[in-house]
């Protein structure tokens, strides 16, 4: 029987993480199935969905102070119950979103979309600079689910209304 969890770290970022975090996992018995990992500034972080036999689970959780005195990571090994399927049939659709940098980007458009009852499965966000300005540009990529009983047009008009209030240049495409 196999079981899942995701491990999640965080800190100061320099070369060898990746390799100590996946070699910890492996000589516990789990193999990593789906991973996010950035460096945001200087602070390395990682999420990994790790399946195991039970046994072997239980053991990473017991050795991870290991772990975090070979890493100075802050790691959790949280359980992941087996997921449920949908409720509701959904179409994948990519939204990108660029805009001079204010506070609150993230939060109105996450808002809009659960207004709406669209899921944000992946979410990647940048702070760069424009190109001849060098002004704060935000920019945003999420995939998302868009309910398939939400028209694509009505969430297109809630989109555009909302991203010309504050300024936002965007695209929604199927992927």
């Amino acid at each position: 029987m196999i079981e899942y969890a995701v491990l999640s770290a965080i800190g100061a970022d320099r070369p060898g993480l990746v390799e100590a975090v996946s070699e910890f996992v492996l000589e516990h018995g789990g193999n990593i199935e789906d991973s996010r990992m950035a460096n945001l500034r200087g602070q390395f972080t990682m999420m990994l969905l790790v399946s195991a036999p039970p046994a072997s689970l239980r053991q990473m959780q017991t050795a991870l102070p290991q772990l975090i005195h070979k890493t100075h990571l802050h790691v959790e090994l949280r359980a992941a119950p087996p997921t449920v399927a949908p409720r509701h049939p959904a179409l994948p659709y990519r939204l990108r979103a660029t805009a001079m940098d204010q506070a609150g980007l993230v939060h109105r458009i996450a808002q809009l979309l659960r207004s709406v009852n669209v899921n944000i499965e992946n979410m990647q966000t940048t702070l760069a600079e424009a190109p001849y300005t060098g002004a704060p540009m935000f920019e945003m990529d999420l995939a998302i689910s868009v309910p398939s009983d939400l028209p694509i047009s009505r969430l297109r008009q809630m989109l555009t209304a909302l991203c010309d209030e504050l300024n936002i240049d965007w695209s929604l495409s199927a992927m």
